[in-house]
């Protein structure tokens, strides 16, 4: 290095008026360690100017990122390792980075003096400071005794365009009413929001980076949320990309009815409905599978009564409106002979289709339906008087039609809990199960009641 001396010699300090306001032009520092890897004591920068780039007007620079690290070696002694890179780096106007990217190879011809004024009247410097060492003897490697630093000046009657960093939603439905915060820089004093070519239904200021807005209703596809302010429009970018989703549409279902004990695959025809997130038949959650944006295929959720209910389809663009074409109805139970009196219930059934079962939770009946299919709950367990056989287990019929169930199914009407084994049953208080069927093939199926496990 060349002669020392104790003085700090500053090369480069601008001298306008507008310098009296200056922003330094770093780079933060778990960015830099994104590119380094390593911080040993911290990441030194070298920051260089270069002027302002021709698209946003933002200034433009180079930074040299440097660590060092230290320790003894396996055959003894200090041994020091630095890491370093070249990032070439844009900050908008109040020092946040825009963008940044590591340098394939050190930049030439950076001049610690550079001086740079926009139409605006901002200006950009480079500056040295070195510390007993000349100046001419300062390199970017030696961060022990020189310090490179860029630094901003803002004409004090310019405003900064506005600029967004982020939005906290990124999908809506096209009806609007989505709630959305904006992020960014610069955002003070909007007077407008838009979503593409549509203002914002309203939208609040909340700081210089923060803006809450609440979208309008749109045609569906992708827009760029964009802010308006004294300084300008914000530019278009991937970070302020919304989506307007349509509302899902039902046009047809097939069949259309069903029984009541549910699990009947429906086929629903519309459009919109590939981000599905929720099928239900008269406000009851159905089963679904997305087949295309056109066709969704769901399971019919169990009743306790014959009814037409909607069908609706649910996805980040609303619930489909009700019409004719979504309606579906619950028709009694085939099968079996007789029906069910309606508010005959029950939560669960556990066991084996071929073993015994268990059944769970049921629903207090009537007075009125306790006597309708006169049901004896005192003492033990005991089936309805219509016919049916007592049996331990759920196997096939011995002869068709048996308990009153058409060819080749079984039908039991139970009260009470089984509580173990095939045979030991107790009654729970004045409670009464549904109706189960098991076809000729051994298919068993609730004909009344609510959901089930078997």
């Amino acid at each position: 290095m060349g002669a020392a001396t104790s003085a700090l010699v500053l090369v480069g300090l601008a001298t306008t008026a507008a310098a009296a306001a200056q922003t330094s032009l770093l780079l933060p520092q778990t960015t830099a360690f994104s590119y380094l890897g390593h911080s040993c004591g911290g990441i030194q920068e070298q920051t260089f100017t270069t002027g302002f780039e021709t698209s946003d007007g933002f200034p433009v620079g180079d930074v040299y990122l440097q660590t060092q690290c230290g320790g003894s070696g396996r055959g003894g002694g200090y041994h020091t390792t630095t890491y370093s890179a070249w990032v070439g780096v844009t900050w908008d106007f109040t020092g946040a980075v825009v963008s940044s990217t590591v340098l394939p190879s050190a930049p030439t011809n950076l001049d610690p003096t550079f001086v740079a004024l926009d139409p605006h009247g901002n200006q950009v410097s480079n500056l040295l400071s070195a510390v007993n060492v000349l100046p001419a003897n300062c390199t970017v490697g030696n961060t022990s005794y020189c310090t490179y630093r860029a630094v901003l000046a803002l004409d004090p009657s310019f405003v900064s365009p506005p600029r967004i960093t982020g939005i906290s939603v990124t999908t809506g439905p096209a009806a609007g009413g989505t709630s959305v915060t904006i992020t960014g820089t610069g955002l003070t004093g909007a007077t407008s929001v838009l979503f593409g070519g549509t203002p914002a239904a309203s939208y609040s200021v909340t700081g210089d980076t923060s803006i809450t807005a609440v979208s309008a209703a749109a045609p569906a596809g992708t827009v760029d949320v964009s802010v308006t302010t004294a300084g300008g429009t914000s530019s278009s970018g991937t970070n302020d990309q919304f989506t307007f989703v349509a509302a899902p549409v039902v046009s047809a279902i097939q069949p259309n009815s069903g029984p009541a004990g549910g699990r009947q695959a429906v086929t629903i025809a519309g459009a919109h409905l590939a981000g599905a997130t929720a099928v239900s038949f008269g406000g009851t959650p159905a089963g679904f599978t997305v087949d295309s944006d056109t066709s969704i295929t769901a399971v019919s959720s169990p009743t306790d009564a014959t009814d037409t209910v909607h069908i609706t389809v649910t996805s980040p663009g609303g619930t489909s409106a009700t019409a004719a074409t979504d309606q579906f109805t619950y028709t009694p139970a085939t099968g079996c002979g007789g029906s069910c009196v309606s508010s005959v219930r029950c939560a669960k059934f556990g066991g084996s289709p071929t073993g015994s079962v268990t059944i769970s939770k049921c629903t207090p009946k009537s007075s009125a339906n306790k006597s309708a299919i006169s049901q004896t709950l005192a003492g033990t367990f005991a089936w309805s008087t219509t016919g049916q056989t007592t049996v331990d287990s759920l196997n096939a019929p011995t002869s068709p039609g048996q308990g009153g169930c058409r060819s080749g199914s079984i039908e039991y009407d139970i009260s009470g809990i089984v509580t173990g084994g095939t045979s030991t049953y107790t009654t729970v208080g004045d409670t009464i199960a549904a109706r189960l069927c098991r076809n000729s093939s051994g298919t068993l199926s609730l004909v009344k009641g609510t959901a089930f496990s078997i």
